[in-house]
Protein backbone atom coordinates (compact mmCIF):
# COMPACT_ATOMS: atom_id res chain seq x y z
CA UNK A 1 0.00 0.00 0.00
CA UNK A 2 2.92 2.76 1.15
CA UNK A 3 4.84 1.52 -1.78
CA UNK A 4 1.59 2.27 -4.30
CA UNK A 5 0.83 5.61 -2.57
CA UNK A 6 4.29 6.78 -3.13
CA UNK A 7 4.31 5.87 -6.77
CA UNK A 8 1.49 7.55 -7.25
CA UNK A 9 2.39 10.68 -5.21
CA UNK A 10 5.54 10.93 -6.96
CA UNK A 11 3.89 10.44 -9.98
CA UNK A 12 1.57 13.48 -9.26
CA UNK A 13 4.24 15.45 -8.22
CA UNK A 14 6.13 15.12 -11.37
CA UNK A 15 3.28 15.99 -13.64
CA UNK A 16 2.21 18.87 -11.51
CA UNK A 17 6.10 19.94 -11.34
CA UNK A 18 6.00 19.56 -15.39
CA UNK A 19 2.60 21.78 -15.78
CA UNK A 20 3.20 24.17 -13.53
CA UNK A 21 6.58 24.67 -15.02
CA UNK A 22 5.48 24.89 -18.40
CA UNK A 23 2.44 26.92 -16.92
CA UNK A 24 5.01 29.76 -15.45
CA UNK A 25 7.00 29.69 -18.72
CA UNK A 26 4.34 30.76 -20.53
CA UNK A 27 2.92 32.89 -18.64
CA UNK A 28 6.35 35.05 -17.96
CA UNK A 29 6.93 34.85 -21.61
CA UNK A 30 3.42 36.26 -22.21
CA UNK A 31 3.84 38.72 -20.37
CA UNK A 32 7.17 39.61 -20.71
CA UNK A 33 5.91 40.34 -24.79
CA UNK A 34 2.59 41.85 -23.34
CA UNK A 35 5.09 44.71 -21.02
CA UNK A 36 7.79 45.34 -24.23
CA UNK A 37 4.70 45.42 -26.14
CA UNK A 38 2.92 48.03 -23.81
CA UNK A 39 6.48 50.09 -23.34
CA UNK A 40 6.77 50.36 -27.62
CA UNK A 41 3.26 51.69 -27.62
CA UNK A 42 3.68 54.19 -25.26
CA UNK A 43 6.72 55.47 -27.02
CA UNK A 44 5.00 55.70 -30.27
CA UNK A 45 2.58 57.95 -28.24
CA UNK A 46 4.73 59.71 -27.17
CA UNK A 47 6.26 60.69 -30.70
CA UNK A 48 2.59 61.29 -31.91
CA UNK A 49 1.96 63.36 -29.10
CA UNK A 50 5.24 65.71 -29.62
CA UNK A 51 4.25 65.29 -33.53
CA UNK A 52 0.48 67.37 -32.48
CA UNK A 53 2.79 69.07 -30.15
CA UNK A 54 5.43 70.60 -32.51
CA UNK A 55 4.79 74.06 -35.33
CA UNK A 56 7.20 74.94 -37.88
CA UNK A 57 7.89 78.43 -38.04
CA UNK A 58 9.28 79.73 -40.71
CA UNK A 59 11.20 77.14 -41.40
CA UNK A 60 12.19 76.20 -38.08
CA UNK A 61 10.84 73.39 -35.47
CA UNK A 62 9.25 74.53 -32.31
CA UNK A 63 7.76 72.49 -29.31
CA UNK A 64 6.15 74.07 -26.26
CA UNK A 65 7.66 74.08 -23.51
CA UNK A 66 4.95 72.10 -21.15
CA UNK A 67 5.23 68.46 -23.00
CA UNK A 68 2.71 66.51 -23.41
CA UNK A 69 4.59 63.94 -21.17
CA UNK A 70 5.82 65.24 -17.62
CA UNK A 71 8.47 62.71 -17.71
CA UNK A 72 10.27 64.48 -20.01
CA UNK A 73 10.43 67.13 -18.23
CA UNK A 74 12.32 65.83 -15.56
CA UNK A 75 15.87 64.88 -15.90
CA UNK A 76 17.10 61.90 -15.29
CA UNK A 77 13.60 59.99 -15.35
CA UNK A 78 14.13 57.42 -17.61
CA UNK A 79 11.69 58.64 -20.71
CA UNK A 80 13.69 60.94 -23.26
CA UNK A 81 13.02 62.31 -26.69
CA UNK A 82 14.91 64.18 -29.35
CA UNK A 83 14.13 65.74 -32.51
CA UNK A 84 16.84 65.91 -35.53
CA UNK A 85 16.88 66.88 -39.37
CA UNK A 86 17.68 64.80 -41.73
CA UNK A 87 21.14 65.50 -41.94
CA UNK A 88 21.18 64.04 -37.97
CA UNK A 89 21.76 67.32 -36.34
CA UNK A 90 19.98 67.72 -33.62
CA UNK A 91 17.31 70.30 -33.48
CA UNK A 92 15.76 69.32 -30.33
CA UNK A 93 16.13 67.10 -27.01
CA UNK A 94 13.61 66.83 -24.04
CA UNK A 95 14.47 68.30 -20.54
CA UNK A 96 14.84 64.85 -19.44
CA UNK A 97 17.79 64.09 -21.44
CA UNK A 98 20.21 67.10 -20.16
CA UNK A 99 23.77 65.76 -19.88
CA UNK A 100 23.06 62.26 -21.50
CA UNK A 101 24.28 61.47 -25.53
CA UNK A 102 21.82 59.47 -26.68
CA UNK A 103 22.83 57.38 -29.47
CA UNK A 104 19.44 57.40 -31.14
CA UNK A 105 19.24 56.90 -35.27
CA UNK A 106 19.08 59.76 -37.19
CA UNK A 107 17.95 60.60 -40.93
CA UNK A 108 14.94 57.81 -41.35
CA UNK A 109 13.01 58.97 -44.40
CA UNK A 110 9.52 59.57 -44.17
CA UNK A 111 7.39 56.78 -43.13
CA UNK A 112 10.32 54.85 -41.97
CA UNK A 113 10.45 53.58 -38.25
CA UNK A 114 13.91 52.00 -35.76
CA UNK A 115 13.62 50.22 -32.45
CA UNK A 116 17.23 50.16 -31.50
CA UNK A 117 18.37 48.93 -27.63
CA UNK A 118 21.17 51.51 -26.52
CA UNK A 119 23.62 52.03 -24.12
CA UNK A 120 23.86 55.56 -22.16
CA UNK A 121 25.73 56.04 -19.03
CA UNK A 122 25.53 52.93 -17.86
CA UNK A 123 21.49 52.61 -18.61
CA UNK A 124 20.10 49.87 -21.70
CA UNK A 125 17.29 52.11 -23.58
CA UNK A 126 15.16 50.80 -25.95
CA UNK A 127 14.56 53.33 -28.44
CA UNK A 128 12.20 54.30 -31.00
CA UNK A 129 12.78 56.65 -34.25
CA UNK A 130 10.58 57.66 -36.75
CA UNK A 131 10.64 59.85 -40.12
CA UNK A 132 8.81 62.81 -40.61
CA UNK A 133 8.11 64.74 -44.12
CA UNK A 134 6.76 68.28 -43.26
CA UNK A 135 4.92 70.24 -46.20
CA UNK A 136 5.93 73.75 -45.97
CA UNK A 137 3.57 76.02 -48.18
CA UNK A 138 5.41 77.83 -50.85
CA UNK A 139 8.56 75.57 -50.44
CA UNK A 140 10.29 72.33 -50.06
CA UNK A 141 9.59 69.77 -47.63
CA UNK A 142 11.40 68.97 -44.61
CA UNK A 143 12.64 66.00 -42.76
CA UNK A 144 12.84 65.18 -39.24
CA UNK A 145 13.34 61.90 -36.73
CA UNK A 146 11.60 62.16 -34.00
CA UNK A 147 13.25 59.55 -31.42
CA UNK A 148 11.77 58.51 -27.50
CA UNK A 149 13.64 56.35 -25.65
CA UNK A 150 12.75 54.80 -22.13
CA UNK A 151 14.83 52.79 -19.30
CA UNK A 152 15.16 49.12 -19.46
CA UNK A 153 15.47 48.29 -15.90
CA UNK A 154 11.56 49.45 -14.58
CA UNK A 155 10.82 47.21 -17.30
CA UNK A 156 12.70 44.51 -15.57
CA UNK A 157 11.44 45.48 -12.60
CA UNK A 158 8.28 45.21 -13.65
CA UNK A 159 8.31 42.10 -14.59
CA UNK A 160 10.57 40.92 -11.79
CA UNK A 161 7.31 42.12 -9.42
CA UNK A 162 5.50 39.98 -11.75
CA UNK A 163 7.43 36.56 -11.48
CA UNK A 164 7.49 37.03 -7.62
CA UNK A 165 3.62 37.51 -7.70
CA UNK A 166 3.15 34.40 -10.19
CA UNK A 167 5.52 32.28 -7.97
CA UNK A 168 3.71 32.81 -5.02
CA UNK A 169 0.48 32.17 -6.73
CA UNK A 170 1.96 29.25 -8.29
CA UNK A 171 3.62 27.95 -5.34
CA UNK A 172 0.37 28.17 -3.66
CA UNK A 173 -1.69 26.65 -6.73
CA UNK A 174 0.64 23.52 -6.39
CA UNK A 175 0.85 22.70 -2.41
CA UNK A 176 -3.05 23.20 -2.91
CA UNK A 177 -3.50 20.60 -6.07
CA UNK A 178 -1.07 18.47 -4.39
CA UNK A 179 -3.40 17.90 -0.84
CA UNK A 180 -6.02 17.62 -3.38
CA UNK A 181 -4.08 14.72 -5.01
CA UNK A 182 -3.37 13.16 -2.17
CA UNK A 183 -6.81 13.23 -0.64
CA UNK A 184 -7.82 11.60 -3.77
CA UNK A 185 -5.06 9.11 -3.81
CA UNK A 186 -5.88 7.95 0.13
CA UNK A 187 -9.86 8.00 -1.03
CA UNK A 188 -9.09 5.83 -4.21
CA UNK A 189 -7.10 3.43 -2.00
CA UNK A 190 -9.67 2.72 0.38
CA UNK A 191 -10.89 -0.08 -1.01
CA UNK A 192 -7.36 -1.79 -0.99
CA UNK A 193 -6.83 -0.83 2.51
CA UNK A 194 -10.36 -2.08 3.29
CA UNK A 195 -8.80 -5.63 1.46
CA UNK A 196 -6.05 -5.33 3.39
CA UNK A 197 -7.81 -5.20 7.23
CA UNK A 198 -9.84 -7.57 6.01
CA UNK A 199 -7.06 -10.58 5.30
CA UNK A 200 -5.44 -9.01 8.75
CA UNK A 201 -8.79 -10.37 10.85
CA UNK A 202 -8.44 -13.57 8.48
CA UNK A 203 -5.03 -13.99 9.88
CA UNK A 204 -6.28 -13.30 13.93
CA UNK A 205 -8.60 -16.68 12.71
CA UNK A 206 -11.93 -14.33 12.93
CA UNK A 207 -13.86 -15.09 9.49
CA UNK A 208 -12.58 -17.40 7.23
CA UNK A 209 -13.13 -15.26 4.00
CA UNK A 210 -13.33 -11.68 2.45
CA UNK A 211 -16.43 -10.73 2.85
CA UNK A 212 -16.66 -6.90 2.50
CA UNK A 213 -17.98 -4.88 -0.11
CA UNK A 214 -15.80 -4.27 -2.57
CA UNK A 215 -15.62 -1.66 -6.07
CA UNK A 216 -16.10 -3.90 -9.43
CA UNK A 217 -12.59 -3.02 -10.20
CA UNK A 218 -10.95 -5.37 -6.59
CA UNK A 219 -13.66 -8.30 -6.66
CA UNK A 220 -11.72 -10.49 -9.32
CA UNK A 221 -8.59 -10.34 -6.83
CA UNK A 222 -10.87 -11.05 -3.97
CA UNK A 223 -13.19 -13.84 -5.10
CA UNK A 224 -9.23 -15.29 -6.42
CA UNK A 225 -8.43 -14.79 -2.56
CA UNK A 226 -11.57 -16.99 -1.29
CA UNK A 227 -11.12 -19.32 -3.69
CA UNK A 228 -7.16 -19.88 -2.58
CA UNK A 229 -8.67 -19.80 1.22
CA UNK A 230 -11.23 -22.18 0.51
CA UNK A 231 -9.00 -24.50 -1.61
CA UNK A 232 -5.79 -24.59 0.73
CA UNK A 233 -8.66 -25.60 3.49
CA UNK A 234 -10.06 -28.18 1.44
CA UNK A 235 -6.61 -29.99 1.00
CA UNK A 236 -5.36 -29.36 4.69
CA UNK A 237 -8.43 -31.35 5.51
CA UNK A 238 -8.03 -33.90 2.76
CA UNK A 239 -4.60 -34.68 3.68
CA UNK A 240 -4.96 -35.78 7.11
CA UNK A 241 -7.91 -37.04 6.38
CA UNK A 242 -6.12 -39.43 3.95
CA UNK A 243 -3.24 -40.10 6.36
CA UNK A 244 -6.28 -40.72 9.57
CA UNK A 245 -7.92 -43.36 6.89
CA UNK A 246 -4.43 -44.69 6.51
CA UNK A 247 -3.32 -45.16 10.00
CA UNK A 248 -6.59 -46.37 10.82
CA UNK A 249 -6.48 -49.24 7.54
CA UNK A 250 -3.22 -50.25 8.53
CA UNK A 251 -4.08 -50.92 12.55
CA UNK A 252 -5.89 -54.21 12.15
CA UNK A 253 -3.08 -55.73 10.11
CA UNK A 254 -0.11 -54.81 12.40
CA UNK A 255 -2.39 -56.26 15.11
CA UNK A 256 -2.69 -59.22 13.07
CA UNK A 257 1.28 -59.76 12.63
CA UNK A 258 1.63 -58.88 16.44
CA UNK A 259 -0.29 -61.64 17.03
CA UNK A 260 0.83 -63.66 14.92
CA UNK A 261 4.36 -63.33 16.51
CA UNK A 262 3.62 -65.53 19.17
CA UNK A 263 3.26 -68.94 17.26
CA UNK A 264 6.67 -68.80 15.68
CA UNK A 265 10.34 -69.76 16.40
CA UNK A 266 11.88 -66.58 18.84
CA UNK A 267 14.37 -65.97 16.43
CA UNK A 268 11.65 -65.29 13.48
CA UNK A 269 9.56 -63.75 16.57
CA UNK A 270 12.20 -61.14 17.17
CA UNK A 271 12.93 -60.29 13.34
CA UNK A 272 8.76 -60.21 12.69
CA UNK A 273 8.34 -57.68 15.94
CA UNK A 274 10.94 -55.68 14.92
CA UNK A 275 9.61 -55.18 11.37
CA UNK A 276 6.32 -54.33 12.81
CA UNK A 277 7.57 -51.73 15.12
CA UNK A 278 9.30 -50.20 12.39
CA UNK A 279 6.41 -50.09 10.13
CA UNK A 280 4.19 -48.71 13.48
CA UNK A 281 7.09 -46.25 14.17
CA UNK A 282 7.04 -45.02 10.25
CA UNK A 283 3.37 -44.37 10.29
CA UNK A 284 3.06 -42.87 13.74
CA UNK A 285 5.95 -39.96 12.22
CA UNK A 286 4.79 -39.45 9.08
CA UNK A 287 0.80 -39.09 10.40
CA UNK A 288 2.72 -35.82 13.14
CA UNK A 289 5.02 -34.81 10.29
CA UNK A 290 1.85 -34.19 7.98
CA UNK A 291 0.14 -33.12 11.01
CA UNK A 292 2.21 -30.05 11.48
CA UNK A 293 0.77 -27.33 9.13
CA UNK A 294 3.73 -25.56 9.19
CA UNK A 295 3.53 -21.79 8.74
CA UNK A 296 -0.01 -20.26 7.54
CA UNK A 297 -1.14 -16.66 7.13
CA UNK A 298 -4.39 -17.72 8.28
CA UNK A 299 -4.65 -18.50 11.78
CA UNK A 300 -4.64 -17.08 15.02
CA UNK A 301 -1.80 -16.59 17.23
CA UNK A 302 -1.75 -19.34 20.30
CA UNK A 303 -0.56 -18.16 23.59
CA UNK A 304 2.59 -20.68 24.68
CA UNK A 305 1.64 -20.89 28.43
CA UNK A 306 -1.93 -21.90 28.10
CA UNK A 307 -1.01 -24.38 25.57
CA UNK A 308 1.90 -25.34 28.09
CA UNK A 309 0.34 -25.21 31.08
CA UNK A 310 -2.50 -27.98 29.55
CA UNK A 311 -0.23 -30.08 28.19
CA UNK A 312 1.85 -30.20 31.87
CA UNK A 313 -1.64 -30.98 33.83
CA UNK A 314 -1.90 -34.13 32.04
CA UNK A 315 2.00 -35.12 32.06
CA UNK A 316 1.74 -34.61 35.66
CA UNK A 317 -0.98 -37.65 36.12
CA UNK A 318 0.59 -39.80 33.68
CA UNK A 319 4.07 -39.59 35.51
CA UNK A 320 2.37 -38.99 39.08
CA UNK A 321 4.55 -42.01 40.16
CA UNK A 322 8.00 -39.98 39.78
CA UNK A 323 6.24 -36.64 41.47
CA UNK A 324 8.20 -34.06 38.64
CA UNK A 325 8.28 -30.92 39.41
CA UNK A 326 7.70 -29.10 36.02
CA UNK A 327 7.96 -25.00 36.14
CA UNK A 328 6.53 -22.72 33.90
CA UNK A 329 8.36 -19.22 32.59
CA UNK A 330 6.40 -16.71 30.43
CA UNK A 331 6.87 -13.01 31.88
CA UNK A 332 6.01 -11.85 28.69
CA UNK A 333 3.13 -13.94 27.58
CA UNK A 334 4.49 -14.49 23.93
CA UNK A 335 2.06 -15.39 21.32
CA UNK A 336 2.77 -18.25 18.97
CA UNK A 337 1.54 -17.52 15.09
CA UNK A 338 0.85 -20.72 14.08
CA UNK A 339 -1.39 -23.88 13.96
CA UNK A 340 -2.28 -24.41 17.50
CA UNK A 341 -2.15 -28.27 16.70
CA UNK A 342 1.33 -27.53 16.02
CA UNK A 343 2.26 -26.20 19.14
CA UNK A 344 0.76 -28.84 21.14
CA UNK A 345 2.34 -31.04 19.32
CA UNK A 346 5.64 -29.20 19.66
CA UNK A 347 5.24 -29.02 23.24
CA UNK A 348 3.74 -32.17 23.90
CA UNK A 349 6.93 -34.26 22.03
CA UNK A 350 9.14 -31.71 24.36
CA UNK A 351 7.78 -32.15 27.50
CA UNK A 352 6.50 -35.50 26.74
CA UNK A 353 10.76 -36.65 26.37
CA UNK A 354 11.76 -34.16 29.47
CA UNK A 355 9.24 -36.01 31.92
CA UNK A 356 10.29 -39.19 30.79
CA UNK A 357 14.28 -38.55 31.41
CA UNK A 358 14.04 -36.18 33.93
CA UNK A 359 15.09 -37.43 37.64
CA UNK A 360 12.44 -35.02 39.20
CA UNK A 361 12.57 -31.53 37.62
CA UNK A 362 11.59 -29.99 34.15
CA UNK A 363 12.00 -25.75 33.47
CA UNK A 364 10.32 -24.37 30.07
CA UNK A 365 11.47 -20.99 29.31
CA UNK A 366 9.48 -18.89 26.90
CA UNK A 367 10.39 -15.76 26.10
CA UNK A 368 10.44 -12.94 23.00
CA UNK A 369 13.72 -12.49 20.48
CA UNK A 370 14.10 -9.38 18.23
CA UNK A 371 12.14 -7.27 19.16
CA UNK A 372 11.83 -4.66 16.83
CA UNK A 373 10.19 -1.97 19.50
CA UNK A 374 6.47 -3.10 17.63
CA UNK A 375 6.98 -6.80 18.40
CA UNK A 376 8.34 -9.32 18.85
CA UNK A 377 9.65 -11.24 15.69
CA UNK A 378 10.32 -14.52 17.06
CA UNK A 379 10.20 -16.91 20.40
CA UNK A 380 12.54 -18.78 22.35
CA UNK A 381 11.36 -21.97 24.18
CA UNK A 382 13.89 -23.32 26.09
CA UNK A 383 13.06 -26.56 28.18
CA UNK A 384 15.79 -28.54 30.74
CA UNK A 385 16.24 -31.27 32.97
CA UNK A 386 17.89 -33.04 35.06
CA UNK A 387 18.32 -36.21 33.70
CA UNK A 388 21.04 -37.85 32.35
CA UNK A 389 21.33 -35.35 28.94
CA UNK A 390 22.25 -36.40 25.53
CA UNK A 391 26.06 -36.79 24.97
CA UNK A 392 27.27 -35.04 22.11
CA UNK A 393 27.85 -37.80 19.82
CA UNK A 394 24.36 -38.80 19.99
CA UNK A 395 23.10 -35.05 19.80
CA UNK A 396 22.26 -35.42 15.69
CA UNK A 397 21.25 -38.76 15.79
CA UNK A 398 18.93 -38.70 18.14
CA UNK A 399 16.43 -36.19 16.07
CA UNK A 400 16.41 -38.89 13.35
CA UNK A 401 13.26 -41.13 12.87
CA UNK A 402 13.29 -43.95 14.95
CA UNK A 403 16.98 -42.83 17.17
CA UNK A 404 16.72 -43.05 20.91
CA UNK A 405 19.58 -42.46 22.98
CA UNK A 406 18.43 -45.53 24.92
CA UNK A 407 16.66 -48.68 24.38
CA UNK A 408 15.63 -49.23 27.39
CA UNK A 409 13.29 -46.47 27.79
CA UNK A 410 9.75 -47.37 26.01
CA UNK A 411 9.27 -44.87 22.99
CA UNK A 412 9.69 -44.95 18.95
CA UNK A 413 12.08 -42.66 19.21
CA UNK A 414 10.17 -40.19 16.65
CA UNK A 415 9.60 -37.11 18.99
CA UNK A 416 12.07 -35.16 18.69
CA UNK A 417 12.29 -35.96 14.78
CA UNK A 418 8.90 -34.45 15.03
CA UNK A 419 9.76 -31.11 16.68
CA UNK A 420 12.68 -30.57 14.37
CA UNK A 421 10.37 -31.04 11.54
CA UNK A 422 7.65 -28.62 12.82
CA UNK A 423 10.18 -26.00 13.85
CA UNK A 424 11.89 -26.17 10.04
CA UNK A 425 8.01 -26.00 8.86
CA UNK A 426 8.16 -22.47 10.62
CA UNK A 427 11.26 -21.69 9.76
CA UNK A 428 12.49 -22.12 13.12
CA UNK A 429 15.32 -24.46 14.80
CA UNK A 430 15.94 -26.83 17.45
CA UNK A 431 19.64 -27.47 19.15
CA UNK A 432 20.58 -29.70 22.37
CA UNK A 433 23.08 -28.85 24.63
CA UNK A 434 23.92 -29.41 28.40
CA UNK A 435 21.69 -27.24 30.95
CA UNK A 436 23.50 -24.97 33.24
CA UNK A 437 20.59 -24.87 35.04
CA UNK A 438 19.50 -28.17 36.18
CA UNK A 439 22.65 -30.26 35.02
CA UNK A 440 21.02 -32.23 32.30
CA UNK A 441 19.77 -31.65 28.62
CA UNK A 442 18.72 -28.32 27.34
CA UNK A 443 16.58 -28.21 24.50
CA UNK A 444 15.89 -25.08 22.70
CA UNK A 445 13.47 -24.46 20.05
CA UNK A 446 13.04 -21.03 18.19
CA UNK A 447 9.91 -20.08 16.28
CA UNK A 448 8.33 -17.20 14.95
CA UNK A 449 6.49 -15.17 17.56
CA UNK A 450 2.87 -13.60 17.25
Amino acid sequence: MGSIRRRLLLSSLLVLAVFLGATAVALDRAYRDSAENALRARLKTDIYALLSAAELRRGTLELPQDLPESRLEVPGSGRYAEVSARDGKVLWRSPSSVGLNLPFVRGLAPGRESWTRVRADGETLLAYSFGVGWEVQGGAAQQFTFSTAARLDELAAEIGQFETTLMLWLGGAAGLLLLTQMLIVRWGLRPLRQVADDLRVIERGERDDLAGRYPAELLPLTDGLNALLRHERAQLLRQRNALADLAHSIKTPLAVLRNAAADVSPAQQRLLTDAVDAIDASLAYQARRAAASGRTAFTAAVGVAQVAARIMAGLDKVYADKGVAAELDDPHGVQFAGDAGDLYELLGCLLDNAYKWCERQVWLSVQPTGDDGIAPRNLELTLEDDGPGVPPPLREAVLERGARADRRVAGQGIGLAVVRDIAIAYGGSLDIDDSPRLGGARVTVRLPAG
